[in-house]
């Protein structure tokens, strides 16, 4: 799941990560953001911090305060990652602009239980 404001950025992602066989489901505000790993329960979330709406620290915070959440793994994807107040399922940090090959390990660190939620 990609949790981006910038629609170009999303698009962008979203088709690398199609193109390596992942399903992609994206949202451009953080109030949209706990709804959808609720139901979707997406392998990981890739959240930028600066959202429109609810910063991304805020929303770290409420997925990780419910039992429903607080399990899916997060990979950061911002230009602001100094701003981040981690929590423990922030499993990486990729600062904007990104290499995508760097993003793309990122996801498989994930995906092959390299990196889990403690």
């Amino acid at each position: 799941m990609i949790a981006e404001d910038y629609a170009d950025i999303s698009q962008l992602v979203g088709d690398i990560l199609r193109d390596e066989g992942y399903n992609v489901h994206s949202v451009s505000r953080g109030a949209d953001v706990f709804n959808a790993v609720s139901q979707l329960q997406p392998m990981v979330l890739l959240l930028d911090l600066s959202l429109p709406d609810v910063p991304g620290n805020e929303v770290l915070q409420q997925l990780s305060r419910d039992r429903a959440t607080d399990h899916v793994p997060v990979i950061i994807v911002s230009a602001y990652t100094d701003q981040l107040r981690r929590v423990p399922q922030v499993l990486g940090v990729v600062n904007k602009p990104f290499d995508i090959n760097t993003l793309l390990d990122e996801v498989a660190k994930v995906r092959t239980g390299e990196r889990k939620v403690a």
